[in-house]
Parts: structure tokens; sequence; C-alpha cells
């Protein structure tokens, strides 16, 4: 989902394939949410993810999620072989993985919420070899008042050097004054680094309800020098929903496109 709102998500409760990063907004509210969707994209990218949440169940929020992704990205310099065959094209498929399960506890009657989130990780790669690792990630989630929701992350605390996960702080804010409207930003920035300078990324993404049974979305992000942007609908129901998502580089030659699809 978050393909089409410019990567944002942090503050949305209702996106519960952000699980890893959100799951203290998701305690805000009363939900129990599964959902299963997948992307493809350039590189020969292709990801497909199951995630659920329950904060109905007690009052301590659960949440989980899976993930599993392969590509073909050329390996660095220093990984090319040092000989290959004539004509031969060089390939580094890479297959990725991922559990993530998260719990927050909300209070002051579900005006706030903290949250932890521990995730494994493990991939394999034809010119890299294996890896895997261990990380965790906190959030926090508060509703000052009823139409805007603010959120906090941080991402992937323990430095390990797994090429994988980037540590991260996120914070996020939700305007939502509707059920046909709704409103978000976000800003990244590498936890423990240079901030500002090097590594601040910006996320925008609306939502807007154009009846009870269609949202139209879009969104736009920047981030070292790079500007993505992309656009979707969905079909809603009391029950379920139907996304649909395109986002891609902008000004990429050739273009550089990913579509999604998830269902909640």
């Amino acid at each position: 989902r978050a393909a089409s709102r410019g990567g944002t998500g942090l503050a949305n409760g209702a996106d519960v394939g952000a699980i890893g990063e959100n799951v203290a907004t998701v305690a805000l509210a009363e939900r129990y949410d599964l959902a299963a969707g997948g992307v493809g994209g350039p590189d020969s990218t292709w990801l497909g993810q199951v995630a659920a949440a329950d904060s109905r169940t007690s009052v301590v929020t659960l949440g989980a999620s899976y993930s599993y992704r392969t590509d073909d990205v050329p390996p660095a310099a220093e990984l090319i072989p040092g000989w290959t065959v004539l004509g031969d094209a060089i390939t580094n498929t890479t297959s990725h993985q991922g559990i993530t399960l998260g719990l927050a506890y909300p209070f002051l009657n579900r005006k706030m919420s903290v949250g932890l989130t521990g995730r494994y990780d493990w991939r394999a790669s034809e010119t890299e070899g294996n890896d895997s690792a261990f990380n965790f990630s906190l959030s926090a989630a508060a509703k000052p008042w009823e139409p805007v929701t603010l959120a906090l992350g941080i991402n992937n605390a323990l430095d390990l050097g797994y090429p994988d996960t980037r540590r991260l702080v996120d914070f996020g804010v939700r305007w939502e004054p509707g059920e046909y409207l709704g409103l978000e930003g976000e800003l990244t920035t590498e936890w423990m680094g240079d901030p500002i300078e090097e590594s601040l990324a910006e996320h925008v993404g609306v939502d807007v309800g154009v009846t009870t049974w269609l949202r139209l979305s879009a969104g736009w992000q920047h981030e070292a020098g790079d500007h993505k942007g992309g656009g979707g609908r969905a079909l809603v129901s009391e029950k379920a929903e139907l996304d649909y998502s395109l986002g891609g580089e902008v000004g990429s030659e050739p273009a550089r496109l990913w579509h999604g699809v998830d269902v909640r």
C-alpha cells in the first residue's frame, strides 16, 4: 500500500503491512487485520508478504509479518568474479526473507502507545553467500486530538552491518478528518549518522475516497537526490479492501516501475 503513498505508513494504523515500523500506531484503535500482497519491479524484483495485527483480544497489541523477496541487483565491483566466459551475463540472484514479531501497549484510553518489534532476516546470494541477523525496533504513537496521529520509530537499533537493513529514525504525521480523506507526511534519517546533510528523506501521501467503495491514493518521496512518485486505487468494503499501486523513479531511463497488489 505504501508504494502509492510515497512510502508513508508509519502514522497509519490501518497499514498492517508496515507492522515492523508502526506497531505502536496500530495499537491506538481496536482492530483485527490480516493482509497479504506482492510487488514486482526492476532488477527482477518480486516480493510477497503476509501480515497480521490484533489489538482487540487484549490490551496488548500483537503483530507479525513474513516477507520473501528475490532480486538480481548487480554485485559490487569487488564481488565480480575475476574471470567470466565471454558473452555470459554476470548474475547475482539473491533471496531475502524476514520474520517480524511486535507488541505494543496503549494507555490514556488509547491516546498514546509504545511498541517493541523484533526482526530476524536471512539471505542467500550468488556472489555474497549466506548471511542472517536479528535486530529490534522501537516505536511510539499518539493522538493529541482525534483527526491527528503522530508516530516515531527507531528502526534496527543495533549496528550489525547486515546488508538488508538500515538504521533509521522516522517521524510521521497523519491527518484524517473523516473516512474520505487522509493526508500523511514522514521524515526519515539515518540513526547515529549524519542526518541532515546526507540522509534526510521526505515522504508525502494522500488518500481520497471517491465513493463508499472506491478510494484513490497518490504520493511522492525524495531521498539522496532521487524522486519517486506513485498512485493507486482501492476497492473498499466493510470487511475487505483490494489495493493496486504503481510507483516509479522520476526521470529514470529506462523506466523503473513497481506494481503492487494487496488484499486486507
